[in-house]
């Protein structure tokens, strides 16, 4: 016989399955503007749905992950872009979050919207945008996007999401991606379902950055051998006998991934304990992270990111790409700057409003050509300044 489970009995259902130190739907933290809850989802499937269905959601597909959209030549299609790693953090969070006992909604939600604030051409575009409006922080932009600039309803502006959720944007770190404002439970620790998160994007974006650099050719797995890696070694070791070079890449990824999620599961579990974690409410009190890896892993784990960041990230082939990036970035605020007559009509507006406020208008901006793509960076940088091309 079949039957039919509402909100209410959906977050029951929940409560009755989480760890006691879980972000329960039941008691969710509420959103910026009133609204009845849906029928038959929780709060935060609500919120995660909202995401994969915003603009700056499909944006992703053609923003810089390593490989400037465009630049990755017969590799194009295979490489990562800004979405398929936002993705794969989704499934490695939300399967951190269910085997230790925590809401995995929550964890899919902080997931799929912690890099919508970024620039186009990555890192290196937002570095410039940095250097041209200081105050610019990707966290922070992220937090714009799905409060004011995403338009979808008619009674609210932004997507409304949970202040939950919202907290979790905000609290999301790795080296890449420090807290840029305290706006929501100032001076508390993030749940540890904003916390799997973190670790999550370091474990998807060092096992892929492994694979995306054997895949394009700039380092070979000699490279990565000679290089004297503990973590490589583990995971190469069991694949050296594999011919097939497509199986070797994927089984490299999925047994680096694989050993990083069960450190983590592993450590946070020793943490949770030798604390004595018991609550959210001690979560929030403890200081410091309680997800996390070991520490031998972590140094394993650094010393694998020196080796792509001197060896990939900085090879000349990619920083030919974000070279070019950052010009693009810097000669369209530049443009704008000295005419902002040229702007579409919304962004003018909101730029206009800000009167004499230097530093407003600038943020207008930064929002701006931070909403950009890779490609329509590029395609705005060829109609402004390239003889030939339509405005």
């Amino acid at each position: 016989m079949g039957y039919l489970l509402d909100t209410k009995e959906l977050m029951e259902r929940e409560a009755a399955m989480l760890a006691p130190y879980a972000v329960r739907s039941k008691d969710y933290s509420g959103r910026e503007h009133p609204e009845p809850d849906a029928a038959a989802r929780t709060p935060f499937q609500r919120d995660w749905h909202r995401i994969t269905h915003s603009q700056g959601f499909r944006k992703l597909e053609f923003k810089t992950q390593v490989f400037v959209y465009g630049e990755g030549g017969e590799y194009e299609d295979v490489i990562r872009n800004r979405l398929t790693h936002t993705l794969e953090v989704s499934q490695i969070a939300t399967s951190i979050a269910r085997s230790l006992g925590l809401n995995e909604d929550l964890a899919s939600a902080i997931a799929l919207a912690h890099d919508l604030g970024h620039t186009p051409f990555g890192h290196s575009g937002e570095e410039e945008l940095k250097r041209l409006v200081p105050i610019f922080n990707h966290n922070v932009h992220s937090l714009q996007i799905v409060r004011k600039l995403e338009r979808r309803y008619p009674d609210f502006p932004g997507l409304n999401l949970t202040l939950d959720t919202l907290e979790g944007i905000e609290k999301h770190e790795t080296e890449y991606d420090q807290v840029g404002s305290y706006e929501f439970r100032r001076g508390e620790m993030p749940p540890l379902e904003a916390q799997v998160v973190s670790v999550s994007d370091i474990t998807a974006f060092r096992a892929h950055d492994v694979e995306d650099a054997l895949i394009s050719g700039i380092l070979t797995t000699k490279d990565f051998s000679d290089a004297g890696l503990k973590l490589w070694d583990e995971v190469f070791a069991p694949l050296e006998s594999v011919r097939d070079q497509r199986v070797l890449l994927a089984q490299l990824a999925r047994g680096l991934i694989d050993l990083l999620v069960a450190d983590v599961r592993e450590e946070s579990q020793r943490r949770l304990k030798e604390a004595g974690i018991e609550s959210l409410a001690q979560v929030r009190e403890y200081e410091g992270n309680l997800v996390g890896f070991s520490g031998k892993l972590a140094q394993h784990l650094s010393a694998l990111g020196e080796f792509l960041m001197e060896r990939f990230y900085r090879d000349w082939r990619i920083v030919r790409m974000t070279n070019k990036g950052k010009m693009i970035v810097r000669r369209l605020f530049e443009e704008y700057i000295r005419h902002p007559e040229i702007l579409p009509p919304e962004v003018a507006e909101s730029y206009n409003n800000q009167g004499p406020d230097e530093e407003g208008r600038n943020r207008v901006l930064a929002d701006y050509v931070a909403g950009m793509t890779d490609r329509y960076a590029t395609a705005e940088y060829l109609r402004l300044f390239e003889v030939g091309h339509p405005v």
